[in-house]
């Protein structure tokens, strides 16, 4: 995931990388972005619309010695008309400054809601025509070729070097209770645990009523064992935790989570399970379903909303995912939740969003190299159901 626990549906456009600083120039042509960036800044449509003509510019992403590109400068204008020109001429919308900001962020920081809407309405349709035109390529692959990565592998991009890797468990100075890898990324920290407390309720609040009802629970990924124990609070019949790294089926033993009334630990990866399920060898008709994985891609939980579907119990049953796509930005937070909301939907779910505070401040990522939370906004926890 971009965030280790949950990838960004796609990463920023290729040509970012490319991007070259504005000091890299040739004098005429450093001359001529830095009068661009001015124009943004001063919400000159004139003098922009002018320089985007010239032809003389190798990009219109050219970025400052802070890493704001033209686009950043004109989110301080609250001129959506020089957005628009830029936009339309092919500045880069993902590309992010030295703090990992998008200009949409700088939008959203000022206030400006329909300069920020801008963003996340030309965002969510660049990423639609990207995985259409994905989808047209991959037809037209040559299935016989493997296809090599082109990013170095990490426990935070690649599943089977995290599941190879060592994790532990400790407490740091706060307080907070950290899971953490062998490259220092925060596998699950205590701070989600409010976020853990409300999921567990909302998918198993439909049946707190009923009287005889046996609640039957599945949760993909233990982490440090949070909406497990939420999930225990809610005495289900059958409670199944599917863990497929050794060191956390180590703690859960530990922790006595195999000794727990109706606990059933699946020691293995959620995909050799959904195949158990679907070949008939393994029941499943739960009440509530919940999927937070590490190491893994948007691909595979847009499979998991294909799969899960039938693994439900009936019209009240409930799904549920760890929502952290694109949770680096604001804008890209923004444009992954319509995108997950379209696919869900697509996938037979209706999804309601409940907003959950985060507490965040630097000493809850105190020893933790890279943050999978890192945005000024509330959580939004998704509860899916049958679109009925």
């Amino acid at each position: 995931m971009s965030s280790p626990r949950t990838q960004s549906v796609a990463s920023t456009d290729e040509s970012c990388a490319r991007s070259t600083y504005i000091r890299d120039l040739p004098e005429q042509e450093q001359a001529l972005a830095r009068g661009l960036l001015q124009a943004c800044e001063k919400s000159d449509v004139k003098e922009v619309a002018r320089l985007l003509d010239c032809d003389q510019l190798p990009s219109f992403s050219l970025q400052d010695d802070d890493g704001w590109t033209a686009l950043h400068y004109a989110a301080t204008s609250s001129s959506t008309e020089v957005i628009k020109l830029l936009l339309g001429a092919g500045a880069l919308w993902a590309m992010t400054d030295h703090l990992g900001h998008t200009a949409g962020d700088v939008a959203f920081s000022m206030n400006d809601k329909p300069m920020y809407d801008l963003f996340c309405d030309h965002g969510f349709r660049a990423e639609m025509l990207r995985r259409a035109l994905d989808a047209k390529l991959s037809l037209s692959d040559d299935s016989s070729v493997p296809m090599k990565s082109r990013t170095e592998v990490t426990t935070a991009s690649d599943n089977a070097a995290f599941l190879a890797s060592r994790l532990t468990y400790q407490t740091n100075s706060t307080g907070q209770a950290v899971c953490m890898d062998s490259e220092g990324n925060g596998v699950m920290l205590g701070w989600e645990d409010n976020i853990m407390r409300q999921t567990a309720e909302r998918l198993c609040e439909h049946q707190k009523n009923c009287e005889n009802f046996e609640l039957s629970v599945l949760n993909v990924g233990f982490g440090l064992g949070l909406v497990d124990s939420y999930l225990q609070t809610h005495s289900p019949h059958r409670h199944v935790i599917i863990e497929p790294h050794p060191d956390v089926l180590r703690f859960m033993e530990q922790n006595g989570w195999h000794l727990k009334p109706g606990v059933e630990i699946y020691r293995g990866r959620w995909q050799a399970f959904f195949e158990e399920v679907e070949a008939g060898k393994i029941v499943a008709n739960f009440d509530a379903i919940y999927w937070d994985t590490f190491s893994e891609n948007y691909d595979d939980l847009k499979e998991v909303f294909d799969r899960v579907f039938n693994m439900l119990s009936g019209p009240n049953s409930r799904f549920s995912w760890f929502h952290g796509l694109g949770a680096t930005s604001a804008t890209l937070y923004e444009i992954y939740t319509r995108i997950a909301e379209l696919d869900l939907h697509e996938a037979g779910f209706k999804t309601i969003w409940h907003e959950v505070d985060v507490e965040g401040g630097e000493a809850i990522w105190e020893g933790i190299k890279r943050r999978y939370w890192n945005i000024p906004t509330p959580y939004r926890l998704p509860i899916c159901m049958y679109d009925m």
